[in-house]
C-alpha cells in the first residue's frame, strides 16, 4: 500500500464516509476533507472539520499507511503535528499520543477496493515515463485540455514564485534584469547569470554612460581578462579597476559541451547590448500582445550592435526563448503584483504567438500524437512532464486521475 494512494482516496473522499467508525468504535462524520498540503512539511490535509459522536473537530488530518509510522517519520518530535485530529491509517497498528491525549484514528483497510489499487500500481510500474501516453489517443481531449491550462499556470506561478527571494526587490526593472539575465543563460549558465546580476545591480549599471555599461557587464561576468580577444571593450581605466582573478566566479561558467552560439562570453556580450539598449520602463506591458510580440523581437535584435565584434545576432530561436523564460514569467509576475489578471493573461496570449518549443520532452509527447501547436501547449507539457510524469503524480494529475476512476 502506497501513502499517496491513501491521500488520494481521502481527497476525493473515495469511500463511504457516511457510514464509517473509528477504531475504537466511536461514530465518525466528515464534514471537511481539508485541504491537500502539497508540501513535504506539515500534515497531509489542512483545515479540515470532523465530527466524532456529535461533538465537531477542527484542525488537520494526517494519512499513514501504519499507525506507527508516526514515530517512523518524527512527527513525535514536531510541535507543527500538535493541530492533528485524526489519523487516518490503512493499517491501525498502535496508539499516537499528542499532547497527552490518543488520537483518534480512521482505518481504511476494509474499505480500500483492492482491485482498483491494483489498477493504480500497475500505472505506476509502468517503465515509461508519461505512464497515460498508450491511452491519450482513447481519452476524452477536454480532460487533457483542462490539465494543461492548470500545468501552465501552475509553471508560471512556480517560475515566479522565488523571484523576490533571488533578487531581493520589487522593483520591477530589477525583476526584469533578473529574468532576462537568468534567460540568458538557459539551463547551463543560468545560475552564473543571476551571480551577475548580484555582482553588478542595474542601478550601478545605469549610472555608467553608454559603453561604461557593455565594459562593466564584460569584466563583473569574470569571463574577460586584457590577454583576451574581447581587449576591444575594455578600457584602460577599468582594467586598471578590475580585478581578474576572480577564479570562482569564472569556474561557475560552464563552457564544456556548449554549441558556440551558445558560448557564456558571447551570451555576456550579447546580454550587455540588449541592456544597453533598453531602457527597463515597464509601459510595454500595456501594448496589445501582437504588438507586444513585435516590440520584444526589436528590443532583442543586436545585431547591428554585436557583428563588430564578431558575435553573431540572437536567432529567432532563442528570441523566443527569452520571449518564454524572461518576457512572459515578467508580465505574470507583474499582473500578480498590481493585482491585474489582464496582464497575466496576456503573458498567455504572447505564448500562444509563439511556435512550439522542439526538445526532448516536446519529442516523447509527440510519439504519443501529442502535438503541440504553440509554446503555450508546449509549456504545459513540460510542466505536466517534468512536475507529474516524471514524479508519478498521476493521482494529483486530471488525466491520470480521470483515468484511475474508469
Amino acid at each position: 500500500m502506497k501513502e499517496k494512494y491513501l491521500h488520494y482516496l481521502w481527497q476525493f473522499k473515495l469511500m463511504p464516509l457516511h457510514s464509517m467508525k473509528l477504531a475504537d468504535g466511536r461514530l465518525f462524520k466528515l464534514i471537511h476533507q481539508g485541504d491537500y498540503n502539497a508540501n513535504e512539511s506539515g500534515p497531509d490535509f489542512l483545515n479540515a472539520k470532523i465530527e466524532i459522536d456529535g461533538i465537531t473537530w477542527a484542525g488537520n488530518i494526517e494519512i499513514h499507511v501504519k499507525s506507527k509510522d508516526w514515530f517512523l517519520h518524527n512527527h513525535h518530535f514536531d510541535s507543527a503535528y500538535d493541530s492533528v485530529i485524526l489519523h487516518v491509517v490503512y493499517q491501525h497498528n498502535g496508539e499516537v499520543k499528542v499532547r497527552d491525549s490518543i488520537l483518534p484514528v480512521l482505518e481504511l483497510k476494509e474499505w480500500v477496493d483492492h482491485s482498483h489499487y491494483r489498477k493504480f500500481e500497475s500505472l505506476l510500474k509502468a517503465k515509461r515515463t508519461i505512464l497515460c501516453g498508450s491511452s491519450m489517443q482513447t481519452f476524452p481531449s477536454i480532460y487533457f485540455v483542462e490539465m494543461q491550462e492548470r500545468a501552465l499556470s501552475q509553471r508560471l506561478y512556480r517560475k515566479t514564485s522565488t523571484i523576490f527571494n533571488n533578487t531581493h526587490s520589487e522593483d520591477p526593472k530589477n525583476v526584469l534584469y533578473y529574468l532576462i539575465a537568468k534567460a540568458m543563460g538557459a539551463k547551463v549558465n543560468q545560475l552564473p547569470f543571476e551571480e551577475l546580476t548580484q555582482r553588478l545591480p542595474l542601478a550601478v549599471l545605469k549610472r555608467l554612460r553608454i559603453k561604461k555599461q557593455v565594459e562593466a557587464l564584460c569584466l563583473a561576468s569574470g569571463l574577460f581578462a586584457p590577454t583576451t580577444e574581447q581587449d576591444v571593450f575594455l578600457s584602460s581605466d577599468l582594467k586598471q579597476k578590475g580585478t581578474f582573478e576572480n577564479h570562482v566566479f569564472k569556474s561557475a561558467w560552464k563552457h564544456g559541451g556548449v554549441r558556440p552560439a551558445n558560448h557564456p562570453s558571447h551570451r555576456v556580450i550579447q546580454f550587455a547590448h540588449i541592456v544597453q539598449k533598453f531602457d527597463f520602463t515597464v509601459s510595454f506591458v500595456y501594448l496589445a500582445a501582437d504588438e507586444l510580440y513585435s516590440y520584444l523581437l526589436k528590443l532583442l535584435d543586436v545585431q547591428s550592435e554585436s557583428t563588430v565584434l564578431g558575435i553573431k545576432k540572437l536567432s529567432i530561436d532563442f528570441k523566443h526563448h527569452l520571449i518564454i523564460n524572461a518576457f512572459v514569467p515578467f508580465l505574470w509576475w507583474y499582473g500578480n503584483q498590481i493585482e491585474d489578471e489582464r496582464l497575466m493573461e496576456k503573458g498567455i496570449d504572447l505564448l500562444r504567438q509563439l511556435p512550439s518549443e522542439l526538445n526532448g520532452v516536446i519529442k516523447k509527447w509527440r510519439n504519443y500524437g501529442i502535438v503541440p501547436k504553440n509554446a503555450a501547449e508546449s509549456q504545459a507539457l513540460l510542466e505536466i512532464f517534468n512536475e507529474f510524469c516524471v514524479n508519478k503524480k498521476c493521482l494529483t494529475c486530471t488525466v491520470g486521475n480521470k483515468l484511475l476512476s474508469k
